[in-house]
């Protein structure tokens, strides 16, 4: 056989799966004590976590309601005076503005945008519903998309190019527009 000379001096190694000892054997079941204690730890603060989530999701739908309530227009007493009555006819306006849902409109305008087109204005008119969109695209078949991605969006109907220019003198020739339509009311 084999002469293992030197390495026979070493002495023999014996191995006790179940009864270690040394420094990892008193250490052990304090990590395990400590790893449960961080889970709990863990667990609690998801929990806390959880909480707070639907708290502030019962605070935003709250806020959504607010913002979403019509107000109610204000009415006129025969004692009122003439200036008064003036500054009711105002108020109403600007309620009537406040009412509209700009959110949606913005939100259908926004979601038909793509690189081809840049929007440079927005013109709506509360009293008649109808919306003017004002801005630039690459060509005029980008034009042309953009009003089929309004129509498609379900929030503007109507959608009618009113004006074109193609500006020959800037690069990439660009198509200016102006595209009208008038908006729906949410279901």
């Amino acid at each position: 056989m084999f002469a293992l000379g030197p390495l026979m001096a070493l002495g023999t190694v014996e191995l006790d799966f179940l009864h270690p000892t040394g420094r990892g054997a008193r250490i052990g079941p304090w990590l395990l004590v400590a790893g449960a204690l961080a889970a709990l730890a863990a667990v609690s603060y998801q929990r806390h976590l959880a909480r707070e989530v639907v708290t502030r999701e019962a605070q935003l739908s709250e806020m959504r309601g607010m913002a979403n309530r019509a107000l109610p227009a204000i009415s006129p007493q025969e004692s009122d005076t003439p200036e008064v009555r003036e500054q009711i006819k105002k108020a109403n306006a600007v309620l009537e503005q406040m009412n509209v849902p700009w959110g949606d409109l913005f939100a259908a305008v926004e979601s038909a945008e793509n690189g081809d087109v840049a929007l440079l204005a927005v013109q709506p008119d509360p009293r008649s519903r109808n919306v003017m969109l004002g801005g630039q695209a690459r060509s005029l078949p980008a034009a042309l998309s953009y009003m089929e991605r309004l129509e498609r969006t379900g929030r503007l109907r109507d959608v009618v190019l009113m004006s074109h220019e193609i500006k020959t003198k800037e690069p990439g020739e660009p198509v200016a527009f102006v595209i009208s339509g008038a908006w729906r009311e949410p279901q």
